[in-house]
C-alpha cells in the first residue's frame, strides 16, 4: 500500500521536485557533483594505471588490451542503457508515477545481471581471439587473457553497479552517487597500493593481473553495497518494494538503450580507428596522438556531468507533459557544454605546450602540440553532440545523436578503404579528416533535433 502524506496526498501523487525549481540553482546542484563523480571515475582509471605501471610495461600493455572492452561495459551499463534508466526514472518522476519508478529500479537490476552475463560470456569465448587481433601477442596475450578472465567472470557487479548509479542520478540523487563511486576508487587505491606486486617480486605478469583484476571486482563489490545502502537510506524516494518484474518496462528500457548502445559501439570503432591510422606513422605519433586525445578524460567529466543533470531535469518535464520546457532546457544545458569544453578546447589548441610539454618528452610532445592545433578548437563540436545525446535521453530522442556518432565513425573508417599512405609526408590530413568529423557530427546532431525531433 502506498503511504499517504500528511495532506491526504499519496506519495504517488507528488510531482518531481525538479519541476519547477529555479534552473540555475536546480543545474549546479545537479551538475556539480556529476562532475566530481565522473571525475572520481576518471581517477579510477588513473590510480589503476600508475599501480600496474610500477609492476612492469608488460601489465601496463595487457590492461590496455583489454582496455576497450572494459571500457565498453561502462559505456553500456552507466552511458547507455543506464542513461535509458536514468531518463526513464526521472519522467516516472515528472509525471508523479512513483510505483513505475520502483519498477524501473527493479528492472535495472534484472538488466544488469543478464546483460552483464551475456558480455561475460562473450568475452570469455571470443576475448583471446580479440587481443590477438588488436596486437597482443606473447606474455601480453597471457597477461591479458589472465586479467580478462577474472573481470569478465565477475563484471554483472560492474554493470549492476553502474545501473544503480544511474536510477540515483535519474531522482536527481547526484551526491548518492558520485559517493557511491568514490567508495570503489577508495577502497581500489586502499587494496591496489597494498596487494598489487611491483615488478620487482617476482611474480609473473599473470599473476599481477589477476591480483589486479580480483581487486577492482573486490572494490566495485564494496561500490554495491554502499549503493544498495544509499538507495535503502532514508528520503529516497525509489524503493524496491515487491519483487515483481515489469517486463514491458524492461523491453521498454532496452529500446532505448540499445540504440544509445549503437552510439557507444560506434565510439570505441572510432577510436580504434583512429588511433589505427595514426599509429601507421611512427610510435611517436602514436603516443602523441594518445596523450592529446587524453585531454579528453578532462572534458568527458564535464559533459557526462551536466549530461547527467540534462537527464534528471529534462526528463521531469518531459514526464511532467511540458515537452516545450523540457526542450529548452536542453538547449541551455548544452550551450553550457559547448561553452565550456570548446573554450577549454581553443585555449589549448592556440596553447598547446600547457599541455603536452607537461606530459611527454620532446617529440612526443611536439606530436601532441600539433594533434591539439587541428582537434583543439573542434571539441565544441564534440561537446554538442555528446552533451545532446544526453539530453536525448531524457526526451526519449535518441535517433538522431547516434545516427550523427555512425556517420562520424563512417567518415573516419572510410579512409581505411581508399587512402594511400605514400600519399602524405605527416599525418596532418588524417587530423583534419578527423577534425572534420568531429565537426560533422556536432553540426549534424543540433540540426537534426532543432528541425526534426525537437520541433516545437
Amino acid at each position: 500500500m502506498i503511504k499517504s502524506t500528511q495532506n491526504g496526498a499519496s506519495e504517488a501523487a507528488m510531482g518531481s521536485p525538479l519541476v519547477g525549481a529555479p534552473l540555475l540553482q536546480t543545474m549546479l546542484r545537479l551538475a556539480v557533483p556529476g562532475v566530481i563523480g565522473s571525475m572520481i571515475q576518471m581517477l579510477l582509471i588513473v590510480v589503476e594505471i600508475f599501480l600496474l605501471n610500477r609492476a612492469g610495461t608488460t601489465a601496463l600493455a595487457a590492461v590496455a588490451t583489454v582496455f576497450p572492452l572494459v571500457m565498453l561495459a561502462h559505456m553500456l551499463s552507466a552511458g547507455a542503457i543506464g542513461g535509458a534508466t536514468s531518463g526513464a526514472v526521472a519522467r516516472a518522476l515528472g509525471s508523479s508515477d512513483l510505483l513505475r519508478a520502483n519498477s524501473i529500479l527493479r528492472s535495472a537490476v534484472v538488466i544488469a545481471l543478464v546483460g552483464g552475463t551475456v558480455m561475460g560470456v562473450f568475452v570469455t569465448i571470443f576475448g583471446s581471439t580479440f587481443f590477438y587481433w588488436i596486437g597482443a601477442r606473447g606474455d601480453v596475450l597471457v597477461a591479458a587473457n589472465a586479467y580478462a578472465k577474472v573481470i569478465f567472470f565477475g563484471i554483472p557487479l560492474v554493470w549492476l553497479f553502474n545501473m544503480m548509479c544511474s536510477v540515483l542520478r535519474g531522482a536527481g540523487a547526484m551526491t548518492r552517487s558520485a559517493l557511491a563511486m568514490g567508495s570503489v576508487v577508495l577502497v581500489y587505491s586502499v587494496l591496489g597500493f597494498w596487494l598489487i606486486p611491483e615488478q620487482n617480486t617476482g611474480d609473473s605478469s599473470s599473476e599481477i593481473m589477476t591480483a589486479a583484476a580480483y581487486i577492482l571486482l573486490a572494490s566495485y563489490g564494496m561500490g554495491l553495497v554502499t549503493v544498495f545502502s544509499l538507495i535503502l537510506w532514508p528520503g529516497q524516494r525509489i524503493r524496491f518494494g515487491e519483487f515483481r518484474v515489469d517486463w514491458p518496462i524492461i523491453a521498454a528500457i532496452l529500446r532505448a538503450g540499445l540504440l544509445a548502445g549503437t552510439q557507444s559501439t560506434a565510439t570505441i570503432v572510432y577510436s580504434l580507428i583512429a588511433t589505427g591510422l595514426l599509429g601507421r606513422f611512427s610510435i611517436d605519433w602514436l603516443a602523441g596522438y594518445g596523450l592529446a586525445v587524453r585531454l579528453e578524460l578532462v572534458m568527458v567529466p564535464v559533459i557526462f556531468g551536466i549530461g547527467s543533470a540534462l537527464i534528471a531535469i529534462v526528463g521531469a518535464y518531459a514526464g511532467a507533459g511540458q515537452r516545450a520546457r523540457a526542450i529548452e532546457v536542453a538547449w541551455r544545458g548544452t550551450i553550457a557544454n559547448i561553452v565550456i569544453v570548446g573554450t577549454i578546447g581553443l585555449v589549448l589548441g592556440l596553447n598547446p605546450t600547457w599541455w603536452c610539454d607537461r606530459l611527454g618528452a620532446d617529440q612526443v610532445a611536439s606530436h601532441c602540440g600539433n594533434t591539439l592545433e587541428i582537434l583543439g578548437p573542434f571539441y565544441g563540436f564534440f561537446a554538442a553532440g555528446l552533451g545532446l545525446y544526453f539530453a536525448s535521453q531524457g526526451l526519449n530522442t535518441l535517433l538522431w545523436p547516434v545516427l550523427g556518432s555512425l556517420l562520424r565513425s563512417i567518415i573516419v573508417a572510410s579512409v581505411l578503404l581508399w587512402m594511400n599512405f605514400d600519399w602524405f609526408s605527416t599525418p596532418d590530413p588524417i587530423l583534419w579528416l578527423i577534425a572534420g568529423a568531429m565537426g560533422f557530427y556536432g553540426v549534424f546532431v543540433v540540426l537534426g533535433l532543432r528541425f526534426q525531433a525537437w520541433r516545437t
